[in-house]
C-alpha cells in the first residue's frame, strides 16, 4: 500500500513524498533506513491501482520456483515469466519493473513493494521476505502457488455450483412476472362482465396483477438500487460491515460455511508464514489480515495484539472469544500446535478438512435447494392457474 509523509532529512531540510510499504512499520523502517525524521504518516488511496490478479501469483509462484531450482537468477527469471504474457499487459509491465527493481539493488521483497502497478496481499509480502531471509524461496513460492490454485478452484467449483439453481429462478421469477402482467389482464374483462362474487384466490391474483401492471419497473430499480447501496455501505462502511459480518455467522445454513471457508484460508496462510520462519504472533497478525469476515479479522488482531504482549494463545482467545464464534476443533488444534513444533502441519491440515467440509455442505445445499425451488415455482404458478380456472369454472355452471 503507499503512505504519504512528512518529515526532515539528513541535513535537517523539510520533506515529503509518498512510499510504497506492505504496512505502517514497513513503512517507518524504511524512512529511518534513509535517514528521514518522521513528522506524519498516513495510507494514501490509490484509485487505480489494482490488486494482483490470483492467477498471475499461480503463474509466478510456479514457474519461479522451477527457474529457481534450474539455477537461473530472480532478476532472469521474472523476464522469463513476463515472456508468457502479451507485449503489452499490466502483468508483463509488473512483472518487468519487479525484475528492474531487483537489477537496481533491491531485493525481491522490496521490489514487489515498491512496483506502482498491482497492490499485492500483507501476507505474500511478508512470505516472500522472511523465505529470503531463510534461504527456501523456492519451496515457499511452490506452496504459496498451491494455496492460491486451490482458493480460485473453490470459487470456481461455488460459482458453478450457484448456475443452475440462480438460472432456474430467473426464468420462474420471469414467467411469474410475465403471468400477472400479460396473460392474467387479458382474462380479467370476462370476470368483471359476468358481475358475480369471486373467489378469494382469485381477488388476491388480481390484485397482485394490478400491483405488477403499475410497479413492476418501478420494484425493479428499486430493488437494484437497494443492493447496490447496500453493497457499498457494506463494503465502505467499517461499522455497517462488522455488524453485517457479524451477522452473517450466525446465520443458520450459511454462517458454518463462511466460517470454515474463512478459517481455512486463515489457517493455510498461517501455516505458510510458519513454514517461512515467521514467529508466531507475527504470522497471526499476517494471517488475520487475509480473513475477508470483518468481525473474525477483527477478533484475530485483538488476539495476536494480546499475545504480543506476552499472553499465550489459549488465554488471549479466552478473553476475545465468545462461544460459536469459532469452532473448538480449531482452537484447540492451534492451541496443541502452540506447545508443539507442529503447528503449521496442524494448520494446513485443518485448512484442507474445512474446505472439504464446505464442498460436502455445498452439495448437501443444492441437493435440498433444486427441490426446494421446484416445489416453491411451482406451487406459485399452480396458485395462479387454480386461481383462474375456479371462476372459468364457476361461470361455465351458472
Amino acid at each position: 500500500m503507499t503512505f504519504a509523509y512528512k518529515g526532515y532529512d539528513a541535513e535537517g531540510k523539510r520533506v515529503k513524498g509518498r512510499i510504497d510499504a506492505p504496512d505502517e512499520a514497513a513503512a517507518k523502517e524504511e524512512l529511518r533506513r534513509r535517514q528521514i525524521l518522521i513528522e506524519s504518516l498516513a495510507p494514501k488511496r490509490t484509485l487505480f491501482k489494482r490488486a494482483i490478479p490470483p492467477s498471475l501469483i499461480a503463474a509466478l509462484g510456479r514457474n519461479l520456483s522451477l527457474y529457481l531450482k534450474a539455477g537461473i537468477s530472480l532478476n532472469q527469471g521474472l523476464k522469463l515469466v513476463a515472456d508468457n504474457y502479451p507485449p503489452r499487459s499490466r502483468q508483463r509491465a509488473f512483472l518487468q519493473e519487479v525484475a528492474r527493481q531487483i537489477e537496481s539493488g533491491g531485493s525481491f521483497y522490496d521490489a514487489l513493494a515498491a512496483q506502482s502497478i498491482y497492490s499485492i496481499p500483507p501476507y505474500f509480502l511478508h512470505t516472500i521476505k522472511v523465505a529470503q531471509k531463510s534461504g527456501n524461496l523456492e519451496m515457499v513460492l511452490l506452496e504459496l502457488s498451491d494455496y492460491v490454485q486451490e482458493q480460485e478452484r473453490i470459487k470456481r467449483d461455488v460459482v458453478k455450483a450457484f448456475i443452475y439453481p440462480s438460472f432456474i429462478l430467473l426464468i420462474a421469477v420471469a414467467m411469474i412476472n410475465f403471468m400477472l402482467t400479460t396473460i392474467i389482464p387479458k382474462i380479467v374483462d370476462m370476470f368483471e362482465s359476468t358481475k358475480s362474487e369471486l373467489p378469494t384466490s382469485t381477488k388476491i391474483t388480481l390484485a397482485l396483477s394490478h400491483f405488477f401492471q403499475a410497479y413492476s419497473w418501478l420494484m425493479l430499480i428499486v430493488t437494484v438500487v437497494l443492493a447496490a447501496g447496500l453493497f457499498l455501505t457494506w463494503k465502505q462502511n467499517a461499522r455497517f460491515g462488522y455488524l453485517m459480518d457479524r451477522l452473517l455467522l450466525k446465520t443458520p445454513l450459511f454462517g458454518p460455511m463462511v466460517a470454515y471457508m474463512e478459517l481455512g484460508r486463515f489457517g493455510r496462510v498461517m501455516a505458510l508464514l510458519l513454514q517461512s520462519g515467521v514467529p508466531f504472533a507475527q504470522a497471526l497478525n499476517y494471517a488475520a489480515q487475509t480473513i475477508g469476515n470483518r468481525y473474525l479479522q477483527k477478533l484475530f488482531g485483538k488476539i495476536a495484539a494480546q499475545i504480543v504482549e506476552g499472553k499465550s494463545f489459549t488465554q488471549a482467545v479466552r478473553e476475545n472469544v465468545k462461544k460459536g464464534d469459532i469452532p473448538n476443533d480449531f482452537i484447540n488444534a492451534v492451541a496443541l500446535g502452540e506447545k508443539s513444533s507442529h503447528l503449521a502441519f496442524s494448520l494446513k491440515s485443518l485448512s484442507e478438512l474445512y474446505a472439504q467440509q464446505n464442498r460436502d455442505r455445498i452439495e448437501v445445499m443444492l441437493a435440498l435447494l433444486e427441490p426446494v425451488l421446484m416445489l416453491t415455482i411451482g406451487g406459485i404458478i399452480g396458485f395462479l392457474v387454480i386461481s383462474m380456472l375456479l371462476p372459468i369454472f364457476s361461470i361455465s355452471l351458472q
